[in-house]
């Protein structure tokens, strides 16, 4: 808790809008928690927590808490997860993920709805909320905090578009795939919903060097995002490295995504910050940095991110 208050702050300082919270080893609203603590002015958001490791209730009281605590600087991200991550790293399951998704999203808002008001309930295709107000009292003024949804897919895209305020852009992403895929499925969702188009939050991990950055998609290539591979003509190339991870042999996955695929990705060396940016900014809203995590030592993440921030102050 007290290392998140500390870069939050470095991060405030550095010249940052926004601090994002990933979820993949601590308890992300606590440390959204932690970030807010330490800073006067920044937007702090979940990019992403995995929504069905809590219910719609429990995630709508600390999103709510949160935003009506920092003064409505907080925003709320939320991802499906993949299946197989889903199952092994929480014990539960969700067979139908994109309408569940959906249905999880209008259950938070009916959520904030409530509490604004002093009642209220939800009853929907998975979920059914009928006291999401337990103590009485009204929430009158409180900020209501923006959802962004998670997605690689198109049809999770559209979903977002239907239901959501922003859209979390994986990096495992490409310029093509964000432009012809993903905008106009967002584009699908909203229009069908009646809604705006969600805004496009595009997260790119930035390393000292080519091999550190080559290792963390080496965590994302499954086969339920194989298709941003393929609409790059990178069938065989996604064949080997999902043949490769399967058979324990991530060091050969590494080298093959280092050659053949991390140019395309949003993925850039310390040196090349600046240029990243200018590269990926026409394709998104807004941008997020952020470093490697997967197989790396503690400190060196700390000494990526502390020398991230340093070229974000001399940008």
């Amino acid at each position: 808790m007290g290392q998140a208050q500390r870069l939050a702050e470095e991060s405030e300082a550095a010249g940052a809008e926004a601090v994002w919270i990933a979820d993949v080893r601590r308890e992300p609203y606590l440390l959204s928690a932690a970030a807010l603590s330490t800073t006067k002015a920044v937007e702090v958001g979940t990019n992403v927590a995995v929504a069905f490791a809590r219910s719609p209730a429990a995630t709508a009281q600390a999103a709510w808490d949160l935003a009506g605590w920092s003064g409505g600087r907080f925003v709320l991200g939320l991802g499906s997860q993949v299946k197989g991550t889903l199952e092994r790293r929480f014990g539960v399951s969700a067979e139908h993920p994109g309408p569940m998704l959906r249905d999880y999203v209008k259950a938070v808002r009916a959520c904030f709805k409530a509490y604004r008001e002093g009642h209220g309930r939800y009853e929907g295709d998975y979920y059914r909320i009928k006291q999401p107000v337990f103590m009485p009292g009204e929430d009158a003024g409180w900020p209501e905090p923006p959802i962004y949804v998670a997605g690689v897919n198109p049809v999770m895209t559209a979903i977002a578009g239907e239901c959501a305020d922003g859209f979390a852009a994986h990096m495992l992403s490409t310029e093509a795939y964000l432009d012809e895929v993903i905008r106009p499925a967002l584009s699908r969702g909203a229009a069908g919903a009646g809604r705006p188009e969600p805004v496009v939050l595009l997260s790119i991990v930035v390393a000292p060097t080519r091999e550190l950055l080559a290792r963390q998609p080496t965590a994302y290539i499954v086969p339920g995002y194989r298709r941003v591979l393929d609409h790059a003509g990178l069938k065989e190339e996604a064949d080997a490295i999902l043949t490769a991870i399967a058979e324990r042999r991530r060091a050969a996955a590494q080298k093959l995504i280092e050659d053949k695929v991390l140019d395309l990705l949003a993925a850039v060396t310390l040196d090349d910050v600046a240029a990243g940016i200018r590269r990926w900014a026409p394709h998104a809203d807004r941008l997020a940095l952020s470093v490697p995590w997967y197989g790396v030592e503690e400190a060196e993440q700390l000494a990526t991110y502390r020398g991230l921030l340093s070229e974000l102050e001399r940008i």
